[in-house]
């Protein structure tokens, strides 16, 4: 299968505020009072949500549908808080012999270092098509 994909090239990156959806959890590492006792500057937003920033990424370059086929694969590096403008980057491989490309992305902290990073294995006809 040929595919008319060429890459690597970059994603438009965004930029999200970090909301904390947990904040009323009492005692759990997302309340600001508990995460402070912990040694952090305060409640730490949740990995799902610094994970679906990555996803919201992904439906602004390729629409709605940019997971049918596609596979996800995130993982938390350091913590995002409350109110952080997080930059949301990434890029598209070259499509392997199978049809398939990775894409490689990346979520940034005001001061630009990496708190989550995921991988997408997506069909090449997903990338190929915008």
């Amino acid at each position: 299968m040929t595919s008319s994909v060429t890459g690597p090239r970059p994603l438009t990156s965004i930029r999200v505020e970090a909301f904390n959806s947990a904040s009323e959890s009492r005692g759990s590492i997302h309340d600001d009072e508990k995460a402070r006792e912990m040694g952090y500057r305060g409640g730490l937003v949740p990995g799902v949500t610094v994970l679906a920033s990555m996803t919201r990424l992904l439906r602004e370059e390729f629409g709605h549908d940019w997971s049918d086929g596609a596979s996800f694969h995130g993982l938390i590096r350091r913590p995002v808080y409350e109110g952080d403008m997080v930059t949301v980057e990434g890029e598209v491989g070259e499509a392997d012999a199978s049809g398939r490309v990775a894409l490689n992305l990346r979520v940034l902290d005001p001061g630009g270092n990496v708190c989550a990073t995921g991988t997408v294995d997506a069909p090449a006809t997903m990338v190929s098509a915008r």
